[in-house]
């Protein structure tokens, strides 16, 4: 079995980072957009069947993070898609586990 070291544990991006990303330049949705974004990383590792982001791909992982957050924000309603948007699975489809 081997060993896994685990050099830093942190979160995957700032807030203001996808504010910017998303294009919102308001406090007044912090909250909400905080929720998208832990919704956002657990989707993506859910999806994944991993617990940690992958060390090295976090830029990978950032940027499907991004596309994922600016849906949720674009589609409060719920009406549209069905979690992760296309262009993120496949930025993280090389990561993913699938049991069989």
């Amino acid at each position: 079995m081997a060993d896994i070291v685990i050099n830093e544990l942190g979160p995957l991006w700032e807030l203001a980072e996808v504010k910017a990303a998303i294009r919102v330049d308001h406090d007044d949705e912090d909250a909400l957009i905080r929720a998208y974004m832990d919704a956002a990383e657990q989707a993506m590792l859910r999806f994944c069947n991993i617990a940690l982001v992958p060390h090295g791909q976090e830029a990978v992982f950032k940027a499907a993070g991004f596309l994922t957050v600016g849906a949720f924000y674009d589609s409060r309603s719920g009406e549209e898609g069905d979690g992760l948007p296309a262009a993120a699975r496949k930025l993280i489809w090389p990561y993913r586990w699938v049991a069989i």
